[in-house]
């Protein structure tokens, strides 16, 4: 009995510490509202009057990131740790999109750039 609850500790602190084989780090930035979504950790920084993206505070482990109806005008290039699959910054004030912008997220799959005022993309802003 005492061999069982030893192995479910190990088991707490290694779910605790690691998903999918990374450091797991919840970290929010404070005007958003941060929750899972079935396993998937969400940023949800919508209308938030949010003037710029808060990268240094996003967790590395964020899988969806929200940043629809602020008024977002640049984006600088995310760090190249984050585990992003989707990124939504629809409904901004965005008028380019910067080659550098989305350098490094290796996992990223769906962009919605939607309802934004862009003129110009660089033409190797998705390689």
């Amino acid at each position: 009995m005492a061999s069982f609850a030893f192995i479910s500790v190990l088991l707490a602190i290694g779910m605790g510490e690691a998903f999918n084989g990374d450091n797991f780090e919840l970290e929010c930035p404070d005007e958003c509202d941060c929750h899972y979504f079935r396993i998937n950790w969400v940023t949800d920084c919508s209308e938030s009057n949010l003037t710029e993206v808060p990268y240094d505070e996003l967790s590395k482990s964020v899988y969806i990131l929200d940043l629809n109806g602020n008024n977002i005008t640049h984006l600088k290039r995310f760090p190249g740790d984050i585990k992003m699959r989707r990124l939504q910054i629809a409904d901004n004030r965005l008028t380019k999109v910067e080659k550098e912008a989305f350098a490094g997220l290796e996992y990223l799959i769906d962009v919605d750039l939607s309802g934004n005022n862009i003129t110009y993309v660089d033409p190797e802003s998705f390689v």
